[in-house]
């Protein structure tokens, strides 16, 4: 399944990169996320309790960048397993400027298989949208808490 979109940060192209790769904020604004633990191979192994529908459990997985440009762009790559199945996201992140701060854009591919993968395509992008736009509203609000202090 295809996602992208945009979301404006109210932040610096250098304040919004450094908020979406900053592993206290990732726990912070990412839905579900419990845990982020840095890993020997890089990255991060990361532990999530999601629930769709009848499908909610705990996941773990791994989360790595790749190919980083700070603070232009990066890859994120993340992988995950749980009793529901498992998901894999290719995903390109890219920060430009904007007169309210920061566009950013997003670009990837998620892959998702097993029992959580019966529920449909329709359902499961709009679950993935919502988390999406939840996660980047609270990110959001990070950036605008960091202007007040």
């Amino acid at each position: 399944m295809q996602l992208s979109g945009s979301k404006i940060i109210p932040a610096s192209p250098d304040k919004a990169y450094a908020l979406l790769t900053n592993p206290e904020i990732l726990m912070r604004t990412m839905p579900g996320l419990k845990r982020l633990t840095p890993s020997e191979s890089g990255g991060y192994a990361a532990e999530m309790e999601m629930g769709v529908a009848a499908i909610k459990g705990k996941y773990q997985g791994h989360m790595q960048i790749h190919d980083e440009v700070v603070p232009e762009s990066y890859r994120l790559v993340l992988d995950g397993q749980g009793p529901g199945g498992f998901v894999s996201v290719n995903m390109t992140v890219v920060f430009e400027p904007h007169e309210n701060g920061t566009l950013v854009r997003y670009e990837g591919e998620a892959n998702v298989g097993g029992t959580i993968a019966s529920m449909g395509q329709r359902m499961i992008h709009g679950v993935a949208n919502y988390l999406v736009n939840q996660f980047f509203t609270a990110i959001a609000k990070e950036a605008e808490r960091d202007m007040v202090s």
